[in-house]
């Protein structure tokens, strides 16, 4: 009954999860926000530009630990449901995965620390990587992939906003002190903020009837955690790069303006491919059921199994086009430039939102090496894209970029999911 419970999922369920994850992005984003807008309002922007490069230098960390685990763990909970393995087994799988994210832990505090041995850093980057490097080692041991798996993300979801909120306060605390008093401050706040998030998720598990117990991973299983998962982190490295490239050629090329218009659309573009994303790590879940029940499941039958996640792209593109519409009608100067460039714009909102589905179905087919060549690929391409045409195309060779890496994403997945899906004799 247990098992039962868990694999069928309803409508109220995936809508509750979605709104705690979009209640989580919301507070975890909004205290930073409010946070950073208090210390503009206080004309203390030199802290204010200290925090930004080092919050984002640390969630590049926090990123490299998880390394999409999330996504590698959660399908392997999801699968085991539908098997009714044992809980040991479960918790095996997660301490398998462990095992590599501490991997990657521990080597990224050793070379950091190698670097601050080596290289003279001011004081606040001193003390903010001190008080920093404890949350790289505490993150290795959270169980958001082990409740998406249970399909609740909706509690990983929102348990994810208390290191950002946890950084806001700090922020605001470090107000008036050294740099090095802030940096220690604000470094430290993140490293307790992930400290109470993987709390606050084990005790959920333990309350939804999961008690978090040690099980000896297996040779086997986490070789094969550090093959996916490599796999995974090969995949995402370069998205993470794409965005400073764009930016590094609108500076060179097109000036500040152009940059700035980039870095106000891309702001909203991702929020809103974000949104969208919280809807298939909802269905993740379950489109891992279906492959796992039916092997020869079609890609139009996986692709539809996300449609919540369609519909709110659509939704949120078609807001952002009428909003820039009338924005462009009252406003001119550069308010009028920026919305007239988000008004193309965000039909990328529509193309990533499919791609990404495709994606999904990759993962769910555990097809990681497959996603991570066709995200590798697709990056490098567009690019290159992007610094051949920008002389011609001006700032909307960003937008055609964009286009062009997600019709790479398509093609690829596309291509790699039906030859999958031939070997079980269903294309």
């Amino acid at each position: 009954m247990k098992y039962k419970k868990l694999r069928d999922q309803g409508a109220v369920r995936r809508l509750v999860n979605l709104g705690l994850l979009i209640g989580g992005f919301g507070i975890g984003q909004g205290s930073i926000f409010l946070a950073q807008t208090y210390l503009v309002a206080t004309g203390r922007t030199e802290l204010l530009a200290l925090f930004g490069a080092h919050f984002s230098f640390a969630m590049l960390g926090i990123i490299a630990v998880e390394s999409g685990s999330l996504t590698i763990l959660s399908a392997q909970i999801a699968r085991l449901l539908v098997a009714q393995g044992d809980e040991h087994e479960l918790w095996r799988v997660y301490w398998e995965t462990t095992v590599y994210r501490l991997t990657i832990a521990v080597v990224l505090i050793a070379g950091l620390l190698v670097f601050k041995a080596i290289v003279p850093l001011p004081a606040f980057s001193a003390t903010y990587l001190i008080g920093v490097l404890p949350a790289l080692l505490i993150w290795a041991f959270n169980g958001a992939g082990f409740l998406d798996g249970l399909q609740r993300s909706g509690i990983s979801g929102i348990t994810g906003s208390i290191a950002y909120v946890a950084s806001a306060v700090a922020l605001v605390l470090a107000l008036g002190k050294t740099p090095t008093q802030a940096g220690l401050i604000t470094g430290g706040a993140l490293s307790i903020g992930y400290a109470l998030t993987v709390i606050v998720q084990f005790a959920a598990l333990s309350l939804l009837g999961w008690k978090p117990r040690f099980e000896r991973p297996t040779s086997g299983g986490v070789r094969k955690a550090f093959v996916e998962e490599s796999s995974m982190l090969a995949g995402l490295a370069p998205g993470q790069l794409y965005f400073r490239a764009q930016l590094a050629i609108a500076s060179v090329f097109l000036g500040s303006t152009a940059t700035a218009m980039l870095v106000y659309a891309k702001q909203i573009i991702g929020a809103a491919s974000q949104i969208s994303g919280f809807a298939r790590r909802i269905e993740f879940p379950r489109m891992v059921q279906a492959v796992t029940g039916n092997p020869r499941i079609a890609v139009r039958t996986l692709v539809g199994i996300q449609k919540i996640s369609f519909a709110i792209a659509g939704a949120i593109a078609a807001a952002v086009l009428v909003a820039s519409l009338i924005i462009i009608s009252l406003f001119d100067g550069f308010t009028q430039q920026a919305w007239a460039f988000l008004a193309f714009f965000c039909v990328t909102i529509l193309t990533e939102a499919f791609g990404q589905s495709l994606v999904q179905a990759m993962f769910a087919r555990n097809l990681f090496h497959s996603a991570a060549v066709a995200r590798i690929v697709a990056v490098v391409v567009a690019i290159g894209f992007g610094y051949l045409f920008v002389a011609m195309i001006g700032a909307k060779v960003f937008i055609v970029s964009d286009l062009v890496s997600h019709a790479i994403v398509i093609s690829l997945s596309y291509y790699w999911l039906r030859r999958n899906f031939a070997r079980h004799g269903h294309a």
